[in-house]
């Protein structure tokens, strides 16, 4: 069996593991950040944004599961449907590419496009109604370092996800209903997220409640846009797309990294992050036909590369420390290799070696993927949208190239 044969081999039972974990718990679970879902805890932060602060990253923190305890319920989470769909979407139209529709040991065609229409419906159902847009949010209260989000708060990350999902099935099946969601989230995006103006260029906010400057989110917006202008031509998406874009090219720095954010308090450099913008980049270069990304791209990918791996693909948190070494850095990898593979000599490599790592040092017998590695301790809490949907996307991904790789 050759090294390729292997790492497809690898990726096919694990992936058939994961999904029948994620299935039997209907796809829903715990979060890491779920902490202010318990009665308890809301009671005793007394609404003061350092408890609440507390109170979230103790119980994310915990390498014991507090949540029975504190009376948190496992839950559906919008962005883990969409991640969830996109991948199950993803392995349906593998036939598109030249590769079998029934991609993964145990699966048929009809199974994978059964689950993918429960879990859109129900992606449907857990849109916010504080807005006629197609929006989503968590499902719990968030405290971030620049402003708190209740509970339901429609914001940039569920909403673009969600949406991308429903593109991903009208590609697949032409059900112009999803096209036409996508559609309205592109709506709030425009007319309901704030935007910080710098000249020509601009950033959107993070929800409508807020006017925070973060680098994924804003791009993540302009991805979206520019999905659907590369659709139906609509200018107005094209231009905000580039408007967005521009802010955060701008921002670079000149070893190719980015900070998280645009704030005194978002200077840290991370992963997973900086593979969101890398994609986002990658993506709205393709969508609007834009030609003078590469150099910013390359130097992108040249710090991504080479400043979160160990030798051995172990990705760190954070481009000066290691820890945590956290699931969502091993799945975002994954999916940065696999888009980059047509633009960089070693990523299809890269791709193979995170795809190796994350199964062999973070999958638990039962299909399930843990959720990080600390210093002196390991967390083996499932989460369903932090680990195992963006698992689930990420091996998708990468299973979908290769497969297509082999006809």
């Amino acid at each position: 069996m050759t090294a390729e044969s292997a790492i497809e081999l690898k990726c096919e039972r694990a992936l058939a593991r994961l999904l029948r974990y994620c299935r039997s718990e209907g796809w829903a679970g715990y979060d890491p950040y779920d902490g202010l879902n318990s009665p308890l805890v809301r009671a005793l932060t007394l609404n003061s944004k350092t408890l609440r602060t507390i109170a979230t990253q103790l119980n994310k923190r915990s390498p014991v599961n507090l949540r029975p305890l504190l009376g948190i319920r496992k839950e559906l989470n919008p962005k883990g449907l969409a991640l969830a769909a996109r991948a199950l979407i993803e392995l349906l139209s593998g036939q598109k590419k030249g590769t079998p529709a029934s991609l993964v040991a145990g699966e048929s065609g009809e199974e994978l496009e059964s689950d993918s229409r429960h879990l859109l419906s129900k992606l449907e159902e857990v849109r916010s109604d504080q807005y006629s847009e197609a929006c989503w949010g968590y499902n719990f209260d968030w405290q971030s370092r620049a402003f708190f989000a209740p509970r339901g708060t429609p914001n940039v990350v569920c909403t673009v996800f969600a949406a991308h999902a429903f593109l991903d099935w009208y590609e697949a099946t032409q059900d112009s209903r999803a096209f036409e969601m996508a559609g309205s989230s592109c709506r709030f995006l425009l007319d309901r997220i704030n935007r910080t103006n710098d000249g020509d260029k601009f950033c959107f906010s993070y929800t409508p409640l807020d006017h925070s400057r973060v680098h994924n989110v804003n791009l993540l917006a302009a991805e979206l846009l520019a999905r659907i202008f590369a659709s139906e031509g609509r200018e107005e998406y094209r231009v905000a797309a580039e408007g967005a874009l521009r802010f955060t090219i701008a921002r670079q720095k000149e070893d190719g990294s980015w900070s998280y954010g645009d704030d005194r308090s978002q200077e840290w450099i991370d992963s997973f992050h900086t593979g969101f913008v890398l994609v986002s980049l990658r993506n709205i270069s393709a969508y609007l036909g834009l030609t003078d990304l590469q150099t910013s791209v390359e130097a992108g990918y040249e710090f991504y590369s080479n400043r979160f791996f160990l030798a051995d693909s172990t990705p760190g948190y954070y481009h000066d420390d290691l820890y945590p070494v956290d699931v969502h850095s091993a799945a975002q990898a994954i999916i940065t290799f696999v888009e980059m593979t047509d633009l960089t000599p070693n990523a299809r490599q890269r791709a193979d070696r995170a795809a190796a790592w994350a199964i062999d040092n973070l999958q638990d017998s039962a299909g399930f993927f843990h959720f990080q590695r600390r210093r002196f301790y390991t967390i083996k809490i499932p989460y369903m949208r932090w680990s195992q949907a963006w698992m689930l996307y990420a091996l998708s991904r990468f299973y979908t190239r290769d497969q297509a790789r082999n006809v």
